[in-house]
């Protein structure tokens, strides 16, 4: 295999000149960079990315982390918002050739050195983009006290201390439940997408309390229901509302797997929807399109771009500067689950 040796000898200079021309890390005369680039082609010279890593500081890569990707929130397998992520993410990356990891904690994992942390320490990466549900920022001010760069992907309680890229789940969840109060609902069940643990989980649910609370509405424990990311629990979520004395004429469904299993149910007990509960849902999936249900778009593609382009902002930045928390923006598309009688954006 041809070495920058090799190429020294042939181009008839130093070792750190070839370093120099080939990584751009120092001034190099013209035609002896022409000369040295000549027999790097003609040599097919193809640098060892790890030494080559060693000059520049730099590994052209960029890390995805999450702290618990096994949970019922949050899973890799299966999960088509994670691929509409990893796709907004990859697109951005391949564009600026770096590559990209994935790495995370599993629940539970109690290490003495956090894994981020053991990867920022060998410099395994230039950045990371972090996926952080719960209230747990502790990892992060570790990488922040070093001055790493970092962007969080979703919901998170650091806005203003750490780079971020989300959506308004608060606002969203306030503007399905709003929808529906100027429908004339006044009871209104809410679906959490998840435990409330988790930080979208706690936002969403947080928005749909002051939508009630704008309008006068009390809010109502047992209207609330907690979901996961599955088909069944909105299912059972509906098996749960019927249940109880006062049934509930609305539902914020807090994912569109949910809002199919409420039109589900509905079909097998003979409920007309909307007319017997009106449905609005958060994500806007293809499958909201099949089965006409109201979602709103949680643009996790775009999410997945705009914190990549952010965290390649930062790594190219001489100087510190406050950080940016971008919102991806959001729209409410009517469909005839919620019994609107125009079609549009809420």
């Amino acid at each position: 295999m041809v070495t920058i040796k090799d190429i020294a000898r042939e181009a008839g200079v130093s070792i750190s000149t070839v370093s120099f021309a080939f990584n751009g890390t120092a001034p190099v005369a013209p035609e002896t960079k022409e000369r040295i680039m000549e027999v790097i082609r003609r040599l097919n010279y193809q640098p060892n990315s790890a030494a080559r890593g060693l000059v520049t500081r730099k590994t052209n890569n960029i890390c995805l982390f999450t702290p618990q990707p096994a949970s019922e929130f949050f899973n890799f397998s299966g999960n088509s918002i994670f691929n509409d992520l990893m796709q907004g993410i990859g697109e951005i990356l391949d564009q600026k050739d770096h590559n990209l990891l994935i790495s995370w904690d599993n629940l539970g994992h109690k290490a003495k050195t956090p894994k981020l942390v053991k990867l920022m320490r060998e410099r395994a990466m230039d950045g990371v983009l972090i996926c952080l549900p719960k209230h747990d920022s502790s990892v992060i001010a570790e990488l922040t006290e070093q001055n790493f760069p970092i962007v969080i992907i979703g919901s998170n309680d650091m806005k203003n201390q750490v780079n971020s890229v989300d959506v308004d789940n608060h606002e969203i969840a306030y503007r399905n439940t709003r929808h529906l109060l100027n429908l004339g609902h006044s009871k209104i069940a809410f679906i959490s997408p998840g435990s409330l643990e988790y930080l979208v989980c706690e936002d969403r649910l947080e928005g749909y309390k002051s939508a009630l609370e704008e309008e006068g509405v009390k809010f109502r424990e047992d209207y609330v229901y907690i979901g996961d990311d599955k088909e069944t629990s909105g299912y059972r979520a509906m098996e749960y509302f019927r249940s109880l004395k006062d049934t509930p004429t609305a539902i914020v469904a807090g994912r569109d797997a949910q809002a199919i299993g409420v039109l589900e149910y509905a079909q097998m007990h003979g409920l007309n929807v909307p007319k017997d509960i009106a449905l609005i849902s958060f994500e806007n999936t293809p499958q909201a399109v099949k089965y006409g249900i109201t979602s709103a778009t949680t643009n996790v593609y775009e999410s997945g771009k705009e914190g990549a382009k952010l965290l390649l902002k930062l790594l190219s930045r001489k100087k510190e500067r406050p950080p940016q928390n971008i919102v991806i923006s959001s729209e409410l598309i009517i469909r005839s689950s919620c019994g609107a009688a125009i079609v549009g954006s809420e």
